[in-house]
């Protein structure tokens, strides 16, 4: 079961008018999403170590996609795409995505806490974790 995580974001929007760009935040260009997971060896050192693409999961403001390093059976790192061409949306997905990669390696598992004022991304980003993690075997 999701518990939604209350968090400061929600405040900290109201100060970024909705049309105004961050000067800080450059446009990013997604890749183009993957019909299905896909799986690759990683590049990082270490026996068995295995590197997962999730599926590019649709939201209203653009796709998310997770990509899981898993080391045996344990997940040992998470990396997500998330939209960035709104400065609303950079703003948010700055912060919501380091929580949410906490919160999947917390919990070695999709079951993680929503973000409040994040929710379709946290959605996103939990149902690409999933199927990366099934992939995986975890």
């Amino acid at each position: 079961m999701r518990r939604p995580v209350f968090v400061v974001l929600m405040a900290a929007m109201a100060t970024i008018p909705v049309g105004c760009s961050s000067a800080t935040t450059p446009p990013s260009t997604q890749p183009s999403a993957a019909p299905t997971p896909t799986l690759s060896p990683s590049s990082r050192p270490g026996a068995g170590s295995r590197t997962i693409a999730g599926p590019s999961e649709d939201m209203r403001w653009g796709p998310v996609q997770v990509t899981i390093t898993v080391t045996g059976k344990q997940l040992t790192d998470v990396q997500a795409t998330a939209p960035t061409e709104r400065s609303r949306s950079a703003f948010i997905n700055q912060q919501a995505v380091p929580l949410l990669r906490q919160e999947a390696l917390q919990a070695q598992s999709a079951t993680i806490n929503e973000i409040s004022g994040a929710t379709m991304a946290s959605d996103a980003y939990a149902a690409s974790l999933q199927a990366a993690l099934q992939q995986a075997g975890i």
